[in-house]
């Protein structure tokens, strides 16, 4: 971004993000480099708050404090220091535990790819493929394990873990959503006016979805910054005809190419849009902002092309899961979820439904009078809408409003500002009626506003490790803590240390080679013996010593049995698991 003497606020924070958007590219340039190194980042950072300071100092006279940059601030302030006493979601067996995992393994080893002398031993058994004893990993032709999931949001986390180790988690979500929520007010302000935009970004705050989701390491965190900068900047680049706004749109959305799959169809309906917004023009704008920018965009697909090659298990992964969702038997599945109205009733049970039924209407509103300006991020994030008619999720609730937060959700309070703003003018009836729709949102958000799940269990993690050496085998059973999406063996590994592997199948035993080992131990909860005294394969260990674990959770019920499922807001409960450590006998 060019910078004149005089900035507006939508330079100033255009600016600003361009800054976020730099330092996600170096973090990915870096990753697929294989030379991810803390001190580039230090450097950055340095880089970055100079010239930020320095624009701001030298635009000093002409711009003023504005009290949603400070709101916002504010509340993200007050909910990474809240998270700071938030387990983080270290622990292997779900999406959240694998992307932190794989950040901090290329935070250890300045690459995506790595080696334990465990993990050596278990790709003598197993070859390439699918490594079932490392979840979230795969290994390569060379035995050497690699995520399959997308670098981007890997990348992004893995800054912040290296300079700021696991608090670093909560400070990248921090950031990512910073900067979606300035964008998502500035964007209503600029389709309506400060009211709507006001309504919009407190339904946003006190929305259950953004605070519960903030906690966890999933990809939806940084792609909500990304899209949603992403169609700012393209209203700006409308608004003002400036070419570096555009500039701006693309990378950013072009950006969450390394950590969505969806984002090629978010391309393909920004150009689309591109050429009905220009229509005989569209040609010739495209050629000026082609020939400004055609390095730039050559830069960005090279790495793509790049990233494809470094990262493939996941677009294989991607692409498999892709087409596995509209199998017959997964077709069939979502058929009985729609005609159960499934996903209407947790939306009504989560507070979202309003915001869709209110959404709705203003949209055919907007369409019937021609407001077509009004319906462009509409436009953009349609392709996410089939989600509504096929969600391609497990069904475990709030685990599965993750499919619909980072598009579908902001899309919904969006077009609900806007609409109460259009039919609703009598200042006093709009206070009472933004008043309620908050005060909703609230009465669930605040009974999990302060929650942490697997409170304390990290501390107990460690509290284990210490009973093992560097050089002892430590075979963990998936339901160590109490839960499987929640395994033990992930964090005693790459946090501690420890060789952990995740154990399920008792004849590999056979086929490892001990002697690479000092000792071999077996961490079995009372609910699994029976799976390892059959054949005699316990007689094989001498029981050490006995364990129990504690771990907060919220209620849970068995997705595959939709019929059954009872439509009430989780509770939160603690469970204890008790078990035995193993000792293999020489």
């Amino acid at each position: 971004m060019k910078m004149p003497k005089n900035l507006n606020k939508y330079q100033l924070f255009s600016l600003f993000g361009s800054l976020v958007l730099g330092l996600e590219f170096l973090a990915i340039f870096l990753t697929v480099s294989g030379f991810f190194y803390r001190e580039i980042f230090i450097c950055y950072f340095i880089f970055a708050i100079s010239l930020f300071a320095f624009v701001v100092f030298r635009n000093k006279k002409t711009l003023r404090f504005s009290s949603v940059f400070f709101t916002v601030f504010l509340l993200l302030t007050f909910l990474i220091t809240l998270s700071v006493h938030t387990e983080p979601t270290v622990f292997s067996g779900r999406d959240q535990g694998s992307f932190s995992e794989a950040a901090i393994r290329l935070s250890q080893n300045h690459q995506l790819s790595f080696q334990t002398v465990a993990s050596r031993e278990f790709f003598k058994i197993h070859g390439p493929g699918i490594a079932q004893n490392f979840p979230g990993f795969d290994y390569s032709q060379n035995g050497e394990l690699i995520t399959h999931f997308s670098l981007g949001y890997i990348a992004w986390l893995a800054i912040f873990y290296s300079l700021f180790g696991l608090n670093g988690f909560f400070i990248a979500n921090g950031l990512s959503f910073f900067v979606f929520s300035i964008a998502f007010f500035s964007l209503t302000k600029l389709c309506s006016n400060q009211k709507a935009a006001w309504l919009s970004l407190l339904l946003i705050l006190s929305s259950f979805v953004f605070s519960w989701f903030f906690k966890f390491t999933l990809s939806e965190n940084l792609a909500l910054s990304l899209i949603w900068f992403g169609i700012l900047e393209l209203y700006l680049f409308l608004k003002f005809k400036e070419q570096n706004y555009f500039f701006l749109s693309f990378s950013s959305i072009a950006l969450l190419a390394f950590t969505r799959i969806e984002t090629w169809g978010f391309i393909t309906m920004l150009a689309v849009a591109f050429v009905i917004i220009f229509k005989k023009n569209a040609k010739n704008q495209f050629q000026k902002i082609s020939k400004k920018f055609y390095w730039s965009f050559g830069i960005f697909f090279l790495l793509y092309i790049i990233s494809i090659k470094v990262n493939e298990r996941f677009y294989i992964a991607s692409a498999k899961g892709f087409l596995r969702s509209f199998s017959a038997s997964e077709m069939h599945s979502n058929l009985v979820i729609s005609a159960s109205n499934y996903l209407f009733r947790i939306f009504a049970l989560y507070n979202i439904l309003p915001f869709l039924i209110i959404a709705f209407i203003g949209i055919i509103y907007f369409l019937i009078k021609k407001k077509y300006s009004l319906l462009l991020p509409l436009f953009i994030v349609l392709p996410t809408f089939i989600y509504l008619l096929h969600p391609g999720i497990s069904l475990d609730h709030p685990w599965m409003l993750r499919r619909f937060t980072f598009t579908l959700i902001p899309c919904f309070i969006f077009y609900t500002a806007l609409t109460a703003n259009q039919f609703i003018t009598k200042k006093n009836v709009f206070c009472l009626f933004s008043a309620l729709l908050v005060g909703s949102n609230l009465l669930i958000s605040l009974s999990y506003f302060a929650f942490s799940e697997n409170k304390n269990l990290l501390e107990q993690t460690r509290t284990l490790s210490e009973k093992f050496s560097a050089n002892d085998l430590v075979l963990v059973d998936r339901l160590a803590s109490g839960n499987g999406w929640s395994m033990l063996s992930g964090p005693l590994n790459f946090l501690y240390g420890k060789q952990a592997v995740y154990f399920f199948n008792p004849q590999d035993l056979d086929k490892i080679n001990l002697t690479r080992f000092s000792h071999v131990y077996l961490i079995i909860p009372n609910e699994s013996l029976a799976l390892y005294e059959k054949n005699t394969f316990l007689e094989k260990f001498s029981q050490q010593e006995n364990y129990s674990i504690s771990r907060t959770h919220l209620t849970t019920f068995d997705p595959e049995k939709v019929n059954n499922i009872k439509f009430n807001l989780p509770m939160e409960i603690t469970s204890t698991t008790n078990g035995s450590i193993y000792l293999l006998k020489k």
